[in-house]
This record gives structure tokens, sequence and C-alpha cells, in this order.
């Protein structure tokens, strides 16, 4: 990949969106700058994807993993929270994930990965974020690290690597599915107070829930079982739990989870595939409630680029339209991978179930008349 345009004028790009009235020329021209700077992170993101592979597979051979270029609309709501940063320095503009069974084999995976030079900057020092032991105040959970990998003319290129459990990613995922029918940004810590605090309450008692030993391979009677007992001992993590029932019942969370994921229509079933090595660009219309899916093999990646840039064009300005170019190794394919954008909240509301299904009061023989009702 030829190098088209300087630092100046991408930083000058990112500067541009910013802007409260921008030309329809500008704007393109922008878009077009934007473009140029987001694929050529697409080698550096191959390569940072190589990487964790190879570290989590030795951990976990369940491990799911996803890449994904950043979408315009998130890079400009960086800009915009971020008010010093530029959009040539913005280190995730390439993300690639592991979503793992549990929080022993992510901190070892996290171990494996701090060790390799591409992790180290200049200094040797390792940068990282780690939402698992001090979680995002919405409650988002995860693990964060920056690698840096070179693009096809030697330059190196920041790329954000996250891991999360399975349990965490079902969280996340939630989220995003209320942000998207909703018009909220709960993400980004913006949007109902409501619907924050009752993701923050869900976020504990997930936690809760992984602190139980193997929780992922226990059989769902014995995970309530055993979340139950952690509530029992905790007089906080109850109370939490107590708050959660009523943010549920108050937003009427699985009614619309339900209805969310009834009202969209998928019209391209390739989705169901089984894993798929190139990109799939994907175009959620929450106004007319559809879900539309391109695919592209490894060697059309360019001709990726050029849809996703054009279909975000066509999409700017309209919140009903969500536009992402997206891959993965999800043998369930991308449906597995990214649920968000086809509103498949089934995981995260089978464990929204065990919280909803704890009493109100710790009376006497409170475990046993669980476990007898499980």
């Amino acid at each position: 990949m030829t190098i088209k345009y300087t630092g100046k004028q991408v930083i000058k790009a990112g500067e541009t969106f910013l802007k409260d009235n921008i030309e329809n020329l500008e704007f393109d021209q922008a878009m077009e700058v934007l473009s140029y700077w987001r694929f050529s992170h697409e080698v550096p993101l191959e390569k940072a994807l190589k990487i964790l592979q190879e570290a989590a597979l030795k951990s976990d051979r369940d491990a799911i993993f996803a890449k994904r270029l950043k979408r315009y609309v998130s890079i400009v709501n960086k800009l915009r929270r971020f008010k010093q940063m530029k959009l040539k320095n913005m280190q995730d503009i390439g993300g690639c994930r592991a979503i793992v069974s549990n929080p022993k084999k992510l901190q070892k995976i996290v171990r494996a990965l701090r060790k390799k030079s591409e992790f180290k900057n200049s200094q040797g020092k390792v940068r990282y974020k780690d939402y698992i032991q001090s979680p995002k105040e919405d409650g988002y959970r995860g693990y964060h690290l920056v690698c840096q990998c070179k693009d096809e003319n030697g330059e190196l290129k920041d790329i954000e690597v996250q891991l999360r459990t399975n349990l965490q990613h079902d969280w996340a995922t939630a989220l995003e599915i209320v942000d998207l029918f909703t018009g909220q940004a709960l993400k980004s810590n913006q949007g109902d107070i409501e619907w924050k605090k009752f993701f923050s309450r869900v976020s504990e008692q997930f936690a809760l829930m992984e602190e139980v030993h193997l929780f992922n391979t226990l059989p769902d009677n014995m995970k309530f079982y055993e979340y139950a007992n952690k509530l029992e001992q905790s007089q906080v993590a109850f109370e939490s739990c107590m708050e959660t029932q009523s943010f549920t019942r108050k937003l009427a969370v699985v009614n619309k989870f339900e209805a969310f994921a009834q009202s969209l229509k998928i019209v391209d079933g390739k989705i169901e595939e089984n894993s798929f090595d190139g990109y799939v660009l994907v175009e959620v219309d929450t106004d007319k409630a559809t879900v539309k899916t391109n695919f592209f093999k490894p060697e059309d990646n360019k001709d990726a680029e050029r849809m996703y840039i054009e279909a975000e064009k066509s999409a700017a300005g309209n919140h009903n339209i969500v536009v992402a170019l997206v891959s993965t190794t999800a043998v369930g394919g991308i449906k597995e991978a990214y649920p968000n954008y086809f509103a498949d909240s089934t995981e995260f509301l089978k464990y929204l179930l065990f919280i909803t299904n704890i009493p109100s009061q710790k009376n006497k023989g409170f475990l046993s008349m669980l476990f007898g009702a499980t």
C-alpha cells in the first residue's frame, strides 16, 4: 500500500469531522483520508490477530476470535469525548478480540501477551487497561492491551487487543443492543440513568458468578446454586441483586430484548454459515428493521474497505443505520461473535434469569429451597 496522505493530512481529516457544518466536498475528502488511514491498519491488524490466536489457543482451545476496523461513528464520538486526541494517534483504529471461557484462562493469556515484544513500547512498557480489576463506570469488564505491528511500508501501527470472558461478552453485547435500538450511548457513558444503573448492577452480579470456581463448566442448576450461595454470604451482593431485579422490572428489560430480536429481519441467510476468513460488511437499519450482510474474501479486502466507506457516507447523520466491517473465526459465524448486530441477547437473558429468580427475602432454608427448585 503506497503512502497517499501525510500524518498532518490524517490529523486534519479528524478535525474536519468535528466541525458543525461540513461542506459535502470537504466531507468526502476527509472520508477518503479516513478510508486510507483505516485500511493502512489492515495488515498490522492481521498480524496482531495471529499473535493473539497463538497465545490464546494454548490456554483455551474454544476461544472465539474477531477483528474489526473501527466505525466512522465510533471514531468521531471518540474524538469528541477526548478533545486532545488526534485521529493519527488513535490506538484502536484496528482492533481484535478473544472471547474465552473463564477469568483464569483470560489472565493466563494476558501474562503470555505481556511478555511479547509487540506489546512493549520503546521504553519497554506495556500499554494496557485492566477493566476487570477496575471496571468502567458503566460496569464494562475486560482486558485491553495495545500491540504494535508493521504495515506494508514498515511503519508501526497501534492495534488494540481485547480479552473478555463469555459472560463479560454477553454483558457488553446486551449494552450495545440497547444503544442500537434506543439511540442511547451507554457505551460512552451517556444515556438514561436507570439503564446505566441496570447494567452496572448486572455487571456486579456477573462478576460474582465468575468468582465461582469453574463456573462456565457447571450445569445450569449448579451455576444457579453456587451463585445463590455467593449471595447468601454477602449482604452487599444480595442488595445489588435486589436492585438489579427492580431495574429489570421497571425497564421491562426482558420484554424489550425479546421485541428487539423479533423486530429484525435478516436479509442475507449466509450468517449461519461456519467461520469466514474474509470480512463481512454488516448494515443494520433499525427503522426498516433489517440486517444486510456482504461477504468479502481475504483478497478482496480493498473492495471491502471501499464499500465500507461508501456505506458509512450514505449512513452519515442517520442514527437508525449502523454499518460495521467485521471478521471472525467463530464456528457459528458472525452472529456468534457479534450478536449485538442481530439483537441476539439469548445468553445475556439466560444469566439475567438467574438474578431475577433469587427470592427477595433470605429466609431460613434459602439455598435448600432454591436448589430444590432448579
